[in-house]
């Protein structure tokens, strides 16, 4: 394979660090020529950069971070320059979420391939204001009109970094569900997803920590929640024969903000835990904590129809604050990534009507092992098992038990490299779209193109909309919707003949 991707990495921060500059020096595929990042972290990214690949990689700055839908004609000059004279085919955008619509527009505009991290976009203040949270699945279909466009004139690639889509657990998982539905016309009638990040924050950092930020108004869906949300719909609808497509839903979102955090564990807690606060004078800023902060933990109860019959229930969990590794009360110059005590804790129920049940754990018990743990056991790196009950009464060739562990799927490489199971997939992911590049494949190929998340955004959109008239005390906190682009989601011609006069968006 001689083909070599060049590529524009926009956004340097602790995602790329981890993940993309590690793959883009060892891949042969592509060849990482230039990357753009804020001028306020110009040392920081230009000795990242030069420990990684010397000076063969061109970095350069924006002196703008102003949050806006449009790049200035400044940031549009500097960026055509770039990707002119460094013959620019791809580029990944790892910014602040908050600047993926501008970089992303501007890039299906220039006719490049695109990887770009979740969420598609998101908006300050958008779990607290209606208007916010309606325009980011506006946003997302402005983005897939403009590249539908463009894909008339050139094959792009557009990918999202879901890379729970890339998973060998999930992708075994999907597989059962399907096998399943072809014996039975079952579809998967309920799941419930648990997912934990162990991102401890205090008072001080709710208020000024850029990273995962709280204090511009959004927070776990629009980060790792939407990964949870996703994959439950991508296993779901792999599960739906035509007569049973979903065509309409429902959702009701409740969030837990800083300000409830604070109720939990106050000021009073900290300092009984960590003396040397007070010792120090230290500030927990507990005064700065406003109420309109974005969501710290989401729950989420969702419901998808065939006009007037639930034929899906989910519920939905994702937590940042749970279980932690942070024994510390300063996180200066840590790692907020995957450092500064965060551990994952995953889990899924999926039921299959009378006939399956999934059950999926995946527990860490630390954010870089050290311990004699295997990887594969519970609290290990790599831990991750789904248990498998199936109804052989009736489907009497099936096993009633079984249980797949994920070193039956996959084996570790490189430990060191590899930080378990969940980057695994993130490096597959980047894989995928580099393939699809060189093979030019179509959108209907790819498994995480970004026509395939409009359910997901426009769900993530509701959610935001049911939390933001919760804050604002309005009622019908329950959204109800009709699912849009139906066509696209089930990959048939499909029409939404159902009508409703109370829905909502």
């Amino acid at each position: 394979m001689n083909k070599k991707v060049r590529t524009l990495l926009i956004g340097v921060g602790y995602h790329s660090k981890r993940i993309y500059l590690p793959y883009l020096k060892k891949e042969s595929m592509c060849k990482l020529v230039a990357c753009l990042d804020l001028e306020t972290h110009q040392e920081r990214v230009s000795r990242l950069i030069k420990s990684h690949f010397g000076s063969s990689v061109s970095c350069y700055f924006t002196k703008e971070n102003r949050i806006s839908d449009k790049l200035k004609r400044s940031e549009l000059k500097q960026l055509n320059q770039i990707i002119e004279k460094h013959k620019i085919e791809a580029v990944i955008i790892s910014t602040e979420p908050l600047s993926h619509f501008k970089y992303t527009y501007w890039a299906i505009k220039n006719f490049l391939h695109i990887l770009l991290d979740k969420p598609i976009t998101t908006e300050v203040d958008v779990s607290t204001n209606t208007s916010k949270a309606l325009k980011l699945y506006k946003d997302y279909e402005k983005i897939e009109r403009l590249y539908e466009h463009n894909c008339k004139k050139k094959n792009i690639i557009f990918n999202l970094q879901a890379q729970r889509r890339y998973h060998k657990g999930f992708q075994k998982v999907r597989e059962k569900i399907k096998e399943i539905t072809r014996l039975t016309h079952c579809p998967v009638n309920f799941i419930q997803t648990f997912h934990s990040d162990g991102q401890w924050t205090f008072p001080n950092e709710f208020v000024s920590q850029t990273y995962h930020p709280y204090n511009q108004g959004y927070g776990k869906m629009s980060h790792s929640g939407y990964h949870s949300m996703d994959i439950a719909l991508w296993l779901a609808l792999s599960s739906l024969e035509e007569s049973k497509y979903w065509n309409k839903y429902s959702v009701f979102a409740q969030f837990v903000r800083p300000k409830d955090v604070l109720a939990q564990f106050n000021g009073n807690d900290f300092h009984r835990v960590f003396p040397e606060i007070k010792k120090n004078n230290w500030d927990l800023n507990i005064k700065g904590v406003r109420e309109n902060m974005g969501e710290v933990d989401a729950f989420i109860n969702l419901s998808l129809y065939k006009d007037n019959r639930i034929i899906t229930s989910m519920n939905c969990n994702a937590l940042h604050h749970s279980f932690s590794g942070r024994g510390w009360y300063d996180s200066t110059g840590r790692d907020l990534y995957k450092g500064n005590g965060r551990i994952r804790q995953e889990s899924y129920i999926i039921e299959q009507g009378a006939f399956q049940s999934i059950i999926i754990n995946s527990f860490q018990s630390a954010e870089i092992q050290k311990s004699k743990i295997s990887p594969y056991n519970v609290g290990g790196e790599y831990h991750y098992e789904i248990h498998i009950f199936r109804n052989n009464k009736i489907l009497k060739k099936q096993r009633p038990y079984e249980n797949i562990n994920i070193k039956d799927l996959t084996r570790i490489k490189n430990l060191g490299y590899s930080r378990g199971h969940q980057e695994d997939a993130r490096r597959a992911c980047i894989s995928d779209f580099y393939q699809a590049i060189i093979k030019n494949k179509r959108p209907s190929e790819q498994v995480s193109n970004i026509i395939y998340h409009s359910l997901s955004t426009q769900i993530l959109s509701s959610i935001y909309l049911s939390a933001a008239r919760k804050y604002k005390g309005q009622k019908n906190l329950i959204i109800k919707n009709n699912i849009k682009h139906l066509n696209k989601i089930y990959g048939k011609k499909t029409t939404n003949n159902h009508t409703d006069n109370n829905i909502q968006n």
